[in-house]
C-alpha cells in the first residue's frame, strides 16, 4: 500500500476548477456566485515572530483556513478524484464477504454460490489518502493515474512524505518494490501513522500500543501538576479529568485492535499507576487492582475494551447497509493466499 501526501493541500485548491465542479454537481447558479464572492478579492497578511506584519497581498487559490464551510467545499473537490480515476484502475486487495450469517461465521465464505467478491483500491478522509494493490505492478499503475487526477485539479504530491508499506507473505519473502513517482523511488516504511493510528508489517499492536502509551503518559505529566497533584480538588473530580483527556488518549480507535495478553498488561499497568497517584495510593499500602477500581468506580482496561468495540461493532457497523465498505470488511476475508499455522500466505 502507498501513503499519498499532498503538498499544501487545502491551500492550493484551484477555484475555477471548484467552481466547475459545483455546477456539474448540479448547484444553483446563485449559490455558486455566492461562494465565489466569499473567496474573490481575499487578502492575506503575514506575522513574524516579532509581531511585524507585511503588507497585504491577495490570495488567489486554496480555501479559506478557519471558514466553516472550508472543509465541505474541499470534500466536493477531491471527490472530484474518483470520477477522474473511475474505471481506469487496476484490481486492488479483492475480498469476498457475505452478511446473511453470522459474524464470525467464516465457513459460509467457503460456499461456491452467494459469496460477494469486491476490492479494495483506496481509502480516502480529507486529504488523507491510501491506495491498496496486490502487486508492485499494480500498485504503481493506480499511484501513477491518482498522480494524474491530482495534476488535473491543480494539486501536487509532496513526494517525500508518501511513503510505501509492503507487506509480503511469511512463506514467499521477496525484495521491497521499487515504486516511482516522477522519477523518484518512493521511501518503504515499515510502520506508518494514517490517521493518528500505526499500520504496522508486523501485523500486531506492538508499535500502536507503546505509541499509545506514551502519548496518555505526556496528555497525564502534562495535567499533572495543575489537577492531579491540586489538593483543593476533589478525588471524583480528577477521575473524571482522567477519564475525559489521558484514557481517551490512550484508548484511541481502540475498536479496531486486535490485542494479546501482553498488549492489555501493559495498558491495565499504566492505567492503574496513573489512578494510584490520583487517589493518593501507594504499593506500601498493599492494595489490589480491584480495589483501586472500586475506589475510583471505574472498570478494568479489558472491559473497556470489549465495551468499546461492541458498541462499535454490534451498535454500528453490524446495521450499516451491505454497501458500505466497514460491514463488508468485518463479514470478509482475502480471496487471495490461505490462512496456516502461524501465519498467512
Amino acid at each position: 500500500m502507498a501513503f499519498i501526501d499532498l503538498a499544501k493541500a487545502f491551500d492550493t485548491v484551484n477555484r475555477s476548477a471548484l467552481w466547475t465542479i459545483f455546477q456539474k454537481i448540479g448547484c444553483p447558479d446563485k449559490f455558486v456566485n455566492i461562494l465565489r464572492l466569499l473567496h474573490d478579492d481575499m487578502m492575506a497578511t503575514v506575522l513574524d515572530s516579532n509581531g511585524s506584519q507585511s503588507d497585504p497581498f491577495k490570495v488567489e487559490s486554496g480555501v479559506k483556513q478557519g471558514c466553516v464551510i472550508a472543509p465541505t467545499l474541499f470534500s466536493i473537490f477531491i471527490a472530484m478524484i474518483l470520477h477522474l480515476v473511475d474505471g481506469k484502475l487496476p484490481t486492488g486487495v479483492e475480498i469476498i464477504y457475505r452478511t446473511d450469517g453470522k459474524l464470525f461465521n467464516l465457513n459460509k465464505l467457503k460456499a461456491k454460490t452467494n459469496n460477494i467478491t469486491t476490492s479494495v483500491i483506496e481509502l480516502q478522509y480529507a486529504d488523507d489518502n491510501v491506495v491498496c494493490a496486490h502487486s508492485e505492478e499494480d500498485l504503481q499503475a493506480t499511484l501513477n493515474t491518482f498522480a494524474e487526477a491530482y495534476k488535473k485539479l491543480g494539486l501536487s504530491l509532496n513526494i517525500e512524505k508518501t511513503k510505501v508499506l509492503f507487506q509480503q507473505a511469511p512463506a514467499h519473502p521477496s525484495a521491497k518494490p521499487g515504486i516511482q513517482l516522477n522519477g523518484v523511488t518512493l521511501e518503504n516504511v515499515d510502520h506508518f501513522r494514517f490517521l493518528g493510528s500505526h499500520l504496522s508489517t508486523k501485523v500486531n499492536l506492538d508499535t500502536e500500543i507503546q505509541h499509545r502509551l506514551s502519548s496518555a503518559s505526556a496528555a497525564f505529566f502534562h495535567m499533572k501538576q495543575r489537577v492531579f497533584d491540586d489538593r483543593d480538588i476533589r478525588r471524583e473530580t480528577k477521575v473524571l479529568v482522567y477519564k475525559a483527556i489521558p484514557l481517551p488518549t490512550l484508548l484511541y480507535a481502540c475498536e479496531m485492535w486486535t490485542v494479546y495478553r501482553r498488549h492489555t498488561q501493559l495498558l491495565e499497568r499504566f492505567y492503574q499507576r496513573c489512578l494510584r497517584k490520583i487517589l493518593q495510593i501507594s504499593w506500601e499500602d498493599r492494595r489490589t487492582n480491584v480495589s483501586v477500581l472500586e475506589e475510583a468506580k471505574t472498570t478494568s482496561i479489558e472491559a473497556m475494551l470489549l465495551r468499546h468495540q461492541l458498541r462499535w461493532t454490534e451498535g454500528h457497523v453490524v446495521r450499516m447497509l451491505d454497501h458500505h465498505l466497514p460491514k463488508q470488511l468485518i463479514y470478509s476475508e482475502l480471496k487471495n493466499g490461505k490462512w496456516n499455522v502461524g501465519g498467512q500466505e
